[in-house]
């Protein structure tokens, strides 16, 4: 599994001095669907020994810690794309995942 980034991505997080990564999914519920998207979020490193048990990829001197659920939602992956959202407020992204949308209504 390998961590492709972006001229972007890299230039934040190097000009941010981040080091730990979290790659996990999240669930959002509204009205009848239910959203699911991937998210990365730094990792502060008091809290590394949280993600002992998790998958751990290296690359590029930077430590992604991947969550059971990303590969029980969306598989087993070769590689993520790590990129940049966001104008004022940066946020690191994996843009070649897309969102699952679950219709959640039961309609008879």
């Amino acid at each position: 599994m390998s961590i492709i980034f972006s001229n972007k991505s890299k230039h934040h997080i190097e000009k941010n001095n981040m080091s730990n990564f979290l790659i996990d999914v999240r669930f959002i519920r509204k009205s009848c669907a239910q959203i699911c998207y991937t998210y990365v979020t730094e990792i502060i490193d008091n809290d590394i020994d949280k993600y002992k048990d998790f998958e751990k990829v290296k690359e590029n001197g930077f430590t992604f810690y991947i969550s059971s659920k990303v590969n029980d939602v969306y598989g087993k992956l070769d590689e993520f794309h790590l990129d940049i959202e966001g104008f004022f407020k940066k946020n690191l992204i994996i843009n070649n995942i897309d969102p699952i949308i679950k219709n959640t209504c039961k309609i008879e």
